[in-house]
């Protein structure tokens, strides 16, 4: 899995980019197949003081990729806040990718039983 983390308008120090790849290397855990990360970290002092910081996400996997956008008072929040979106995201396409599978599987069953010949 290839991360990519960068900041916008924001210099990153090492302990923020630290922080975000251990957040980000917990998408593995889900099962499936991520081909990379890409991480942009903002810090925006002129928002109001519970949208400072924001964290978007693009995760590149196999079909549709997620897009997930966390804001919140520091750049610390807001990454746990896209980490928390983002694994949500991963499950709900976890259970989509078994679910197709399951489904294909009982097609071809199917087809062999109905099969002529």
């Amino acid at each position: 899995m290839q991360i990519d983390i960068r900041g916008v308008e924001t210099v990153l120090t090492d302990e923020v980019k630290k922080y975000a790849k251990e957040k980000v290397n917990k998408f593995s855990k889900y099962g499936i197949e991520i081909i990379g990360v890409d991480l942009a970290l903002e810090e925006d002092h002129n928002k109001t003081e519970n949208k400072a910081g924001v964290a978007k996400v693009l995760v590149k996997i196999p079909g549709k990729d997620i897009a997930v956008k966390g804001e919140g008072k520091n750049i610390f929040v807001a990454i746990d806040e896209m980490e928390r979106k983002a694994s949500r995201e991963l499950r709900e396409n976890k259970g989509k990718i078994k679910q197709k599978s399951k489904l294909s599987k009982s097609k071809e069953v199917v087809r062999r039983l109905f099969r002529r010949g």
